[in-house]
């Protein structure tokens, strides 16, 4: 499974760009900005607001995509939702960009300019458009290869192999150093592989290793209880052919990924 896409690592991989956008832009909107003008002016004002605005568009398009990734792309990753999160994206940029436009000219006492404020928010709906595309695309892709071409995992086990639809898997584990996956259809297949194996070839949105034991589906969880020391006890659903209960144990260190991870399944 890939590390998740955390604010930190996200920020970092997109401030520097913005800054380097916004002094290219800035030394080329404006004559005197341009370095080889006899009148150049470094242009601070307009690098730390294009610095602003961006910095603004980064933190709305990271939750609304936090958001998505959690509630639909975690489900189905299609056309639909990828506009809809671009659009939606789009439209808290478009009420952030009014706020900020008429916070600044009253910090500079500057007058308003229609003309000056349309062309404004049309570029950044242009910039934020690519944007947007850019810095999430490696993580839609992702969250969406496990969908792609036959949507299958191959388990090999002696000369055989089998291949599993990820969405007929319930859950997969371990037990007696043999890994098992167990399908929704009671029936459970047993493989070569380890459970690390394994948890390189499954989606994160999907699934989440639990302990050294088990990988689950939230399909898989019927019921989640706070338990003594901060764990949780989390009791799976009776998917075997043979009835066999599966109670599991989350430790506090893994609480509040798992509880991230499941409620935005719910």
């Amino acid at each position: 499974m890939k590390k998740n896409l955390t604010f930190s690592n996200f920020w970092i991989r997109n401030e520097i760009s913005l800054f380097i956008i916004a002094l290219v832009a800035n030394h080329l909107t404006e004559e005197e900005n341009f370095p080889l003008n006899d009148d150049y002016r470094f242009p601070w004002y307009g690098i730390f607001a294009s610095m602003m605005v961006g910095s603004v568009i980064l933190i709305i398009s990271y939750f609304n995509f936090k958001h998505f990734k959690g509630k639909y792309f975690s489900t189905k990753i299609n056309t639909q939702t990828l506009l809809r999160f671009l659009f939606s994206t789009l439209g808290y940029i478009v009420l952030a960009y009014v706020l900020l436009y008429f916070i600044l000219i009253g910090a500079v006492d500057a007058d308003y300019n229609l003309y000056g404020f349309l062309t404004g928010i049309s570029l950044t709906l242009l910039v934020s458009s690519i944007g947007i595309s850019a810095a999430f695309a490696k993580d839609i892709y992702e969250l969406h290869k496990m969908e792609s071409i036959s949507g299958k995992l191959k388990v090999q086990q002696g000369g055989k192999i089998t291949l599993v639809n990820y969405s007929e898997i319930s859950f997969i584990y371990s037990e007696n150093k043999i890994v098992y996956i167990a399908k929704i259809d009671g029936a459970s297949i047993i493989t070569d592989f380890t459970l690390n194996d394994i948890e390189s070839k499954l989606s994160e949105q999907s699934f989440f290793r639990a302990n050294r034991q088990i990988i689950l589906h939230a399909r898989s969880i019927e019921q989640v209880q706070s338990i003594e020391n901060g764990k949780l006890s989390v009791l799976l659903k009776p998917t075997l052919a043979d009835n066999k209960a599966f109670q599991i144990t989350i430790s506090r260190y893994k609480k509040q990924t798992f509880m991230n991870w499941f409620q935005g399944k719910l």
